[in-house]
């Protein structure tokens, strides 16, 4: 009879467990709009910054892919992502301050290592490898005070599925951690994955190296208020240091901050465009 009751108990649990999941999952097929929203991005009009989508355009046509709808930020931080599950539905946003700090190589490069999340269909695999944190944070952030979106009249996704997944977490925080942990590595394979994308695409590592050389040295001089939540930073294509300022133990910090970074290292990544373009050259 223990034993019955037992099976009876992990039943129910098992099937709450995936009740939740899947109204979480539902949930997030408004993620993309929200994230979009919530810095107050709006969709470009083409006549108005033609260069832009001609680059695009071509990129697209380079890597045989969908163009997706293109948004602009009015912000000061250099800032690009890639929203949307498919590469259908997909949604580049970029910000005016990106555009007016990278040169038409650079631009390109930068799009392409977008392009490239696109076909990898980066955005469904780290929404859902991050859903459970993703769930945490909402809810955390929800808790701490007004979300970032509000100021754009968004308010918090975190709905009673992100309260549960953030009650269940708490019970097991190895788990979470673990999951944190998991996710941030596949995170910063897909970025290095993308990287190699745009090379692919462009032909011009060197490109992209000054283009990522440019928006790092940009970010700690603009406003924090666009980027740093890790929904969004986590997509961006370089992540904002969000270990707060040096002091006595900034460097603690961000050595026990760099297992769950999503991004590889920025000088890693340009070590690596470096040697693809000493390959080229080798090989011209």
């Amino acid at each position: 009879m223990y034993k019955l009751y037992v099976r009876f108990a992990g039943a129910i649990i098992g099937g709450c467990t995936l009740l939740v999941l899947s109204l979480a999952v539902w949930g997030e097929r408004e993620a993309p709009t929200h994230a979009i929203a919530s810095i107050g991005a709006r969709r470009a009009d083409e006549s108005e910054y033609p260069a832009l989508f001609a680059v695009v355009d071509a990129v697209c046509r380079q890597a045989d892919a969908p163009q997706p709808t293109i948004y602009l930020v009015p912000s000061d931080s250099p800032l690009s992502f890639t929203t949307g599950f498919t590469p259908q539905t997909a949604r580049l946003v970029v910000s005016e301050q990106l555009l007016d700090c990278l040169d038409a190589d650079e631009l390109e490069a930068v799009v392409a290592h977008e392009i490239s999340h696109v076909k990898n269909r980066d955005v469904s695999v780290m929404t859902a490898a991050a859903l459970p944190i993703g769930a945490a944070h909402r809810v955390v952030t929800l808790l701490s005070g007004p979300t970032p979106g509000v100021e754009h009249g968004q308010a918090s996704r975190a709905d009673l599925p992100d309260l549960f997944l953030t009650l269940g977490l708490s019970l097991v925080l190895p788990v979470w951690l673990c999951a944190h942990f998991l996710a941030a590595s596949l995170s910063r394979a897909r970025e290095f994955a993308a990287d190699r994308g745009a090379v692919a695409i462009t032909g011009h590592p060197t490109a992209l190296a000054t283009a990522l050389q440019a928006i790092d040295d940009e970010l700690p001089d603009r406003p924090e208020s666009d980027i740093r939540t890790p929904e969004l930073s986590a997509f961006a294509i370089v992540e904002p240091d969000r270990t707060g300022p040096n002091g006595l133990f900034s460097g603690v910090r961000k050595r026990l901050r760099r297992p769950f970074e999503t991004h590889p290292r920025i000088e890693t990544r340009l070590e690596r465009l470096r040697a693809m373009a000493r390959s080229q050259e080798r090989s011209d």
